[in-house]
């Protein structure tokens, strides 16, 4: 079993933290603090990410484009699939159960369609920084997201004490 490196875990888990609390999320903030915010949650995964997989300034070169790319992508396949539910939700009573079906199996397409871009941009990854790194960063974007989850949901627990 690998050991951990208790160490680099806590000085990564402080630099989330210290990160976290710079973004100052608040769901009542206009839309142009939500990008400047969302900015703020790219540039943390960017030093998180390039820390963790210990990128070289050359692999980060190449790296970055492609996984902003990929980002795209399934930001847009997942846009398209919330607005399905959208309009599903909204058009519900004028439906028919052909309709419904069309629509969900669309979703599911997109689904289909999601996981293809993800596997495919795997391998255009791994060219690039190596299996290894390729597959441990499939991990740190579940840690990402879980932390990010976290740190948010403490946030909204502290201000709904206030």
């Amino acid at each position: 079993m690998k050991k951990i490196n208790t160490k680099k875990l806590a000085k990564g888990i402080l630099f989330l933290t210290l990160i976290l609390f710079s973004v100052g999320i608040s769901s009542a903030q206009d839309g142009a603090n939500r990008k400047g915010r969302g900015e703020k949650i790219k540039q943390l995964k960017i030093a998180y990410f390039t820390e963790e997989l210990a990128l070289t300034s050359s692999e980060s070169e190449k790296f970055w484009p492609i996984y902003n790319e990929l980002e795209e992508k399934i930001k847009i396949s997942r846009k398209e699939n919330k607005k399905i539910i959208d309009d599903l939700s909204t058009t519900s009573e004028t439906l028919k159960d052909e309709d419904f079906k069309k629509n969900v199996n669309k979703m599911f397409d997109n689904d289909i369609s999601e996981t293809t871009i993800r596997k495919d941009y795997y391998l255009k990854i791994a060219q690039v920084i190596g299996y290894k790194k390729a597959t441990k960063l499939l991990k740190l974007e579940k840690e990402f997201k879980k932390k990010l989850l976290m740190e948010l949901k403490k946030r909204k627990k502290e201000m709904r004490g206030k």
